[in-house]
């Protein structure tokens, strides 16, 4: 039979005492375990050695040099869950005792009344009683977290994991409360996929389901963190939004529109696609709307005008079917902004030798001066749409241009062109907009992989062309939704952009890491310059130093301004 040994670690600065207890404990060697007694005069010293120490049960005194009483308790707390604590102490008092169990102590013994069977009798017990209570925390632990979740799935859609008719239903209830005391106004906005029937009809359910899923995601970006998202039914969507004004939540539907009909969905067979787009009605939620299907009911009136007026708009309630709401004029007035020019502004974000930490360019970005529709994503939706894509980047590029010349020209200066304009504005046009100087060698044109449509080759003579007058150029947003090969190999890009997609969070994704080495790979035997973008965290940031990724941008290093 095997005899265990036990470690102990004594807290106890009486010589006489500490002496007793490696006494007795010396006489029960090989009866039924062996101890090793090891001891420290200080508690911070016991602090400090029990992380590490791996010990079976630590016996302490509540009267030491530099904690007396409940003090030294205290600072032990933390560590009850780790290992047993045992109180052993000149202090007879019960109600002492009794606080030092509910602090966690597994006992608490008197010294003169301890010999060597109730000490040993004491460490079994506190070692049995300290395990059964580990194991009691850890499937509490369990089936704490596993309610959590059931509870979750309970309000959740198993397809898109957006709120379900139950989720929404607890959000409203929730709201109207906030209502009823008038601390709040909140609006409802009612989306329902146009001709979606025929989606599932001609390619199919499964299809069908996946298109959801990235309509959800679309939804999720466009959202405040504020707002309650939910699928109430086949391709019908819901979405709460708190402490929101009439015209904010028009602007808002609109935003949402917009991302949603960006989206298409190629058929192969022959070479055709279905665009996406959504009908939306938006209502006021008044605090006698607490049942949700009553407020479904009620934004359906308006979600019927968008369908009999056209489909692919947002309507609001009371708004007449024929008259053009204030969400049209707004997104008017947009385009006309965006059609003189008046309305953009310049940011740049700065880009990092990760190694050195040396500042060596910018990325510069167009921000649009409307309120709600500053970022690229939002306005670029609306050229997109009305057909004036290139008209807009084409003048964000040379706004930008002329931004970089107040600038050292030591820096290199990455500006962006969507493949479309590349295509549109004659190369040499887009050559003029440089300084004519040598400061052309400090430019590099960015062209995002998400962009290019097919075969990339339609590039190539533009590229060839930068290339010859200097300028780099940059395959930007790269790795993330589409096959970067291609574009790789056939445009030999100068530099390597990662998506942010794909940088954020990585250092906890071994399954991104993993495709991270295989682009870094390429871009090895390709000879280009590699730059991660978005980065947010210290981790990531150094797991890509480990990877060999030299240059860097994100929020942890500068943001634009």
């Amino acid at each position: 039979m095997t005899i265990k040994t036990l470690r102990i670690l004594l807290i106890e600065d009486n010589p006489d005492d500490i002496f007793l207890v490696k006494e007795i404990l010396s006489q029960s060697n090989g009866q039924h375990a062996r101890f090793e007694v090891e001891f420290v005069k200080r508690l911070q010293e016991g602090i400090q050695r029990i992380p590490a120490g791996n010990f079976d049960v630590v016996i302490f005194d509540l009267s030491l040099p530099d904690a007396r009483g409940m003090e030294a308790l205290v600072s032990l707390e933390p560590y009850c869950r780790v290992v047993p604590m045992v109180v052993l102490t000149a202090l007879d008092d019960e109600s002492f005792a009794l606080e030092a169990l509910a602090k966690g102590a597994q006992d608490y013994l008197v010294k003169g009344q301890v010999n060597q069977s109730v000490l040993l009798r004491t460490i079994r017990y506190a070692i049995e009683r300290h395990q059964i209570r580990s194991k009691i925390q850890v499937i509490s632990d369990q089936l704490r977290e596993t309610n959590g979740r059931l509870e979750r799935l309970v309000q959740l859609d198993p397809l898109t994991e957006l709120l379900n008719r139950r989720g929404m239903q607890d959000a409203l209830s929730r709201q109207a409360r906030w209502i009823e005391r008038g601390e709040t106004d909140l609006l409802a906005l009612l989306l329902d996929i146009d001709n979606f029937k025929t989606i599932n009809d001609t390619l199919g359910h499964a299809v069908g389901d996946v298109v959801l899923k990235e309509i959800s995601q679309k939804l999720k970006r466009s959202l405040r963190a504020t707002d309650y998202l939910g699928r109430i039914g086949g391709d019908e969507y819901l979405i709460l939004m708190p402490n929101t004004r009439l015209a904010e939540g028009l602007m808002i539907a609109e935003k949402i529109r917009l991302a949603i009909s960006e989206m298409s969905i190629p058929v192969a067979s022959d070479k055709k696609s279905f665009r996406i787009t959504a009908s939306a009605g938006l209502v006021m939620v008044s605090n006698d709307l607490v049942s949700l299907d009553e407020l479904v009911a009620k934004s359906h009136m308006a979600l019927f005008k968008s369908k009999r007026t056209g489909k692919n708009k947002v309507s609001y309630e009371d708004s007449p079917d024929e008259a053009s709401g204030p969400e049209e004029n707004r997104l008017g007035a947009i385009i006309a902004s965006l059609r003189r020019g008046d309305c953009y502004r310049v940011v740049k974000q700065p880009i990092f030798d990760l190694f050195s930490s040396k500042k060596v360019g910018y990325e510069f970005l167009s921000r649009l001066s409307v309120e709600g529709f500053e970022m690229p994503d939002d306005f670029f939706r609306v050229c997109l749409e009305n057909n004036i894509l290139t008209l807009v980047d084409h003048q964000c590029f040379k706004n930008c241009v002329e931004s970089s010349t107040f600038l050292a020209s030591e820096m290199r200066f990455h500006l962006n062109l969507f493949p479309s304009t590349i295509l549109d504005i004659p190369v040499k046009n887009l050559l003029d907009s440089f300084p004519v100087d040598a400061l052309r060698d400090s430019y590099c044109v960015e062209i995002s992989e998400q962009q290019i449509i097919g075969d990339p080759s339609y590039l190539m003579e533009a590229v060839c062309a930068f290339k010859k007058a200097g300028i780099q150029v940059a395959i930007d947003d790269v790795g993330f939704g589409r096959s970067c090969l291609e574009s790789l190999i056939l445009l030999e890009p100068d530099v390597v952009k990662i998506d942010r997609r794909w940088v954020n969070g990585i250092a906890k994704s071994p399954s991104s890491a993993k495709s991270l080495g295989r682009i870094l790979k390429v871009t090895s035997v390709l000879g280009c310059e590699v730059v991660a973008e978005g980065i947010e965290y210290q981790e990531d940031l150094e797991f890509l130093k480990k990877l060999g990724v030299r240059y860097g941008q994100g929020y942890l290093l500068g943001r634009p301004a």
